[in-house]
C-alpha cells in the first residue's frame, strides 16, 4: 500500500473523506461437531449421538467509520474501523443415555446437552485499504486491503439434562484457543459502494462488504457448576475430550447505509 501510495506527489492530493454508516451483518461460521472415537462412555453408561452438536454465528447490527485520503480524484488510502455485533448459537445435540451392558441395556434415558448464546461482544476490525471512486452525481466505488481483528473470547455453557426425569447435569463447555497467539486474527475485506452526492461535499453511501480471517484452532475445556455424580463426570469428562475441536472463523458480511462529507 506505502509503495502505491509514494508514486503520488503531494500536488495532486484531492482531498479527504470521512463517512459513517451502519447495517445489518451477516455471519459466515457454522460448524456440526462430531465424537472422535465414537460415541462417549464409561464403565456402564453410554452416550448415543441421535442429533449432532453444533456452533452457528449470527449477526446483528454494524457500525463503520472510513477516513479516505484522496491521492486524485478517483484514487486514495482509505482506513477505517468497524464494529459488528456476533452472536454463536450453541446446540449441544439429543442423546440417548444408555445403561447396562452393550446390546442389552437396563434403562435408557434421552439425554440433551441444552442450548445456549455466546455474545461476543462487538467485534472491531481495524483497515487499510486502496480505494477507487467514480466521479459524477452518483458514483461506484471498489476498495480492499488488509484488516486486522484484535482478541475475540469463546463461551459456550449448554446444559447437560436429563428430560424425563426433570432434572439437569449442571456443567459448562468452554472453547479456549490451542495457540494463545491465535486470538488476533488477520486477514482480508473488500467492499463496493454507491455515492450519491446531494449537497456541496455530503454524499449518501450504500456499501456492501465482506471480511475473512484466518480460522482459529479451540479446544474444549469442562467445568462442572454443580454437584455431579461419578458416572456423570466420567461423562462430562469424555464428552469434552471426544467432541470435535472448533475451527472458529470470525468472517462476515456487512449491507449498510449512511453519510460522507468530501473536503
Amino acid at each position: 500500500l506505502l509503495l502505491v501510495a509514494s508514486t503520488a506527489t503531494l500536488g495532486e492530493a484531492s482531498g479527504f473523506e470521512l463517512a459513517l454508516f451502519t447495517g445489518p451483518t451477516i455471519a459466515t461460521y457454522k460448524q456440526t461437531f462430531s465424537f472422535t472415537g465414537g460415541s462417549p462412555q464409561v464403565q456402564l453408561a453410554r452416550l448415543t449421538v441421535k442429533d449432532a452438536p453444533s456452533l452457528d454465528a449470527d449477526g446483528g447490527l454494524s457500525f463503520g467509520a472510513s477516513a479516505t485520503f484522496f491521492l486524485s480524484n478517483s484514487f486514495g488510502l482509505e482506513g477505517r474501523v468497524d464494529s459488528v455485533d456476533i452472536d454463536l448459537q450453541s446446540f449441544g445435540g439429543n442423546y440417548t443415555l444408555e445403561l447396562g451392558p452393550p446390546g442389552s441395556p437396563v434403562a435408557t434415558l434421552p439425554v440433551t446437552l441444552g442450548e445456549g448464546q455466546t455474545d461476543l461482544q462487538q467485534v472491531r476490525p481495524w483497515s487499510l485499504n486502496l480505494r477507487f471512486q467514480s466521479q459524477g452525481r452518483v458514483g461506484i466505488g471498489l476498495s480492499g486491503g488488509i484488516s486486522y481483528m484484535p482478541s475475540v473470547g469463546i463461551n459456550a455453557a449448554p446444559t447437560l439434562t436429563v428430560a424425563n426425569l426433570n432434572a439437569s447435569f449442571p456443567i459448562s463447555l468452554v472453547a479456549t484457543p490451542v495457540n494463545p497467539d491465535q486470538t488476533r486474527h488477520l486477514g482480508f475485506n473488500g467492499g463496493i459502494t454507491i455515492q450519491i452526492k446531494i449537497a456541496s461535499g455530503f454524499s449518501l453511501v450504500g456499501e456492501a462488504r465482506g471480511f475473512t480471517f484466518k480460522r482459529s484452532e479451540l479446544a474444549w475445556q469442562s467445568k462442572e457448576t454443580g454437584a455431579l455424580s461419578a458416572v456423570e463426570k466420567a461423562l462430562l469428562g469424555s464428552i469434552a475430550a471426544q467432541l470435535e475441536i472448533p475451527e472458529f472463523t470470525p468472517g462476515f458480511w456487512t449491507a449498510r447505509a449512511g453519510l460522507a462529507f468530501r473536503f
